[in-house]
């Protein structure tokens, strides 16, 4: 009866690991809550570093482990490759593969592989694989097991390493991350190695959060708190990155909000905009980061930042009294539930004097070149408006000719 009640417990962890993305049916009297064992190492390699446009080749994963039951999430490059494989248990979405197995009769297995999945390249360069999962033994334990990835090349041999598409920095003092996924949609900014702080807000069905980072220097160490177990109300996902030599330290918070009433959770800001100056990039609500250059008479900016939600609060320090060099100024929207909050980030350059008298004439320069152009090309229209009368011309004189002679005939 014991081995019974063992077997649909671990059946139960794998259907929920998938998120229902895969319907069965069990019965159960009783579910525990895992507890986590010693930390395994998860493999993941290619049948071939380098392919060919329109090559096929697979995917391996592998774990030294006896396990009971797993579910994988191969993130992958999708304007790169394209999957190819058809296996049951196997889903796509977008550029993500979500895999379950668990075993038949509810005892530890050593399999040869977890996962072995087919791509077909789809454009040269270099195609980045990583992998995260959760894994559980026949007593429903969670196994924890490090991410991996791995690249494959694509077309031109001038393409070495991933190296040179990210610019990944193996020095021993980096402490930057080089990919940072989460195992559900939505996060903003886009990540970036240079931004620390990401917004999330989750439905309260959401308990855990699956996060893949994966650092620049590969010896760097990594470590990743508060995804599981979400409460209610704002929650911080904090991954810790120590460098190789321990010399820097490098925090990213991702600030998570479980809640019913995602409109009470809005803390977008609908416009944003410096009077006189133009921000780069253009303002998008889920872009915090943005810069603007402005001249050395600059004391303060004359922020325009209007909320999405009208019963939202919006605060913003740091845009008076500006030093030359930088300057920071951060818009704070918070929502109308009083707890999420957003932080929108402007770094204003204030140039000196030195460099207000360059920029002065280097604009001077631009908008003398632009003149000379425009000049050109009202010549040359004239010239060509001159030739098309002549031509014009020329033709009737044709035809009166050839009129006289057919009657001089």
């Amino acid at each position: 009866m014991n081995r019974v009640i063992k077997y649909f417990k671990i059946m139960l962890i794998a259907i929920i690991t998938l998120l229902l993305c895969i319907c069965s049916k069990a019965k159960a009297t009783d579910i525990v809550e895992s507890k986590k064992t010693s930390s395994e190492e998860l493999n993941i390699t290619s049948s071939s570093d380098k392919v060919e446009d329109r090559e096929e080749f697979n995917i391996a994963i592998d774990l030294e482990e006896s396990i009971a039951a797993y579910t994988l999430w191969v993130y992958f490059d999708s304007d790169k490759v394209e999957c190819i494989s058809e296996i049951d248990n196997l889903n796509i979405v977008e550029n993500k593969l979500i895999y379950t197995w668990f075993s038949e009769n509810g005892r530890n297995q050593k399999l040869e592989h977890l996962a072995q999945i087919d791509f077909k390249s789809k454009e040269d360069g270099v195609a980045a694989f990583s992998v995260i999962g959760e894994f559980f033994n026949e007593k429903g334990e969670e196994i924890q097991v490090n991410s991996d990835s791995v690249d494959v090349k694509i077309g031109e041999e001038s393409i070495t390493s991933m190296s040179e598409i990210v610019s990944v920095d193996d020095s021993k003092n980096n402490a930057k991350l080089d990919i940072m996924r989460l195992g559900i949609e939505g996060i903003t900014p886009d990540f970036s190695p240079d931004v620390n702080e990401y917004y999330l807000i989750v439905d309260e069905n959401v308990k855990d959060i699956d996060v893949t980072a994966i650092p620049q220097n590969a010896e760097a160490n990594v470590r990743i708190t508060g995804n599981k177990n979400l409460k209610n109300g704002l929650n911080k996902i904090e991954i810790d990155v120590t460098s190789e030599d321990k010399s820097e330290k490098n925090k990213y918070t991702i600030n998570v909000t479980k809640t019913s009433n995602e409109q009470n959770a809005n803390a977008d800001l609908e416009t944003l905009a410096i009077e006189n100056y133009v921000l780069t990039p253009e303002f998008d609500a889920n872009e915090t980061n943005y810069t603007v250059n402005v001249s050395n008479n600059t004391n303060n900016l004359n922020i325009l930042a209007i909320a999405s939600d009208m019963n939202a609060k919006v605060n913003v320090i740091g845009n008076t009294n500006l030093k030359y060099g930088n300057n920071k100024v951060v818009i704070t929207v918070t929502a109308e539930n009083g707890i999420t909050l957003k932080k929108y980030n402007i770094n204003a350059y204030k140039r000196n004097d030195n460099e207000q008298a360059e920029y002065e004439k280097e604009k001077k320069e631009a908008i003398e070149q632009a003149n000379a152009v425009l000049e050109q090309m009202s010549t040359e229209d004239l010239h060509g408006n001159d030739e098309e009368i002549e031509t014009n011309e020329v033709k009737r004189q044709r035809d009166r000719c050839k009129s006289n002679t057919r009657k001089n005939y």
